[in-house]
């Protein structure tokens, strides 16, 4: 391991040892680390035209203010991609008789976003704690690839609007590990409220108003 990454590596391990103490003494802001896992897709009314589910990476941190022992307020910063598959019909221009073929459009969308929600506890059950979540998130394109099969088809690499802002609800329990330290679970639905392929990059999907729904699986640790 490089210097560098051995000091950032410990400006992050001393950040959390002193957010840990604090938290200890006050137990009103709690803050978060997790992987997560994230299944996309479009779902659209034509039957011609198909975004059939991928699977997708991420991480992030979380950050929850506690109003009592049942109510917070979270926020955070998530940091991963979607991948998602297009398929829909169109002629093809390159073969003699222009045959109608279906276009696969792969996409990688990497992303950075900010969760916003409200957290509802249920209490206390044994060393668990579910709750329930619900709320915004409001995102931006850090970079995209796409790819397009067959190759010879029109090529654009920023396929997608660069915003996201999606409705989120969710369940998830904590899992107390220490007398600070929590393990935490959270399922994640995410509905987009905005339009997410532009029609001027794939004019076949004009009007069908294709926008990501996906569902986020998230584990890690609340200190």
């Amino acid at each position: 391991m490089s210097f560098s990454k051995f000091r950032y590596a410990l400006y992050i391990f001393l950040f959390l040892s002193s957010f840990t103490a604090f938290s200890q003494v006050t137990n009103t802001y709690r803050l978060g680390i997790y992987g997560a896992s994230t299944i996309t897709w479009i779902p659209f009314d034509n039957d011609l035209y198909r975004g059939p589910a991928r699977m997708g990476w991420g991480f992030g941190f979380l950050f929850n203010r506690f109003l009592n022992s049942k109510n917070a307020f979270a926020a955070g910063l998530d940091i991963g991609s979607l991948y998602h598959h297009i398929t829909y019909p169109a002629y093809d221009s390159m073969i003699v008789g222009n045959p109608l073929i279906n276009v696969r459009i792969k996409n990688d969308f990497q992303f950075f976003s900010f969760p916003v929600s409200y957290r509802m506890f249920w209490g206390q059950l044994g060393y668990y704690n579910p709750f329930v979540n619900f709320g915004f998130n409001l995102g931006f394109r850090r970079r995209q690839t796409v790819e397009y099969v067959p190759n010879y088809e029109s090529f654009n690499r920023n396929i997608n609007n660069g915003i996201l802002f999606n409705l989120l609800i969710g369940v998830g329990t904590t899992y107390e590990i220490a007398e600070s330290t929590d393990l935490f679970f959270e399922v994640l639905f995410n509905r987009s409220l905005l339009n997410n392929i532009k029609e001027t990059s794939v004019p076949q999907l004009r009007g069908e108003q294709p926008r990501f729904s996906f569902i986020t699986v998230k584990a890690g640790l609340l200190f």
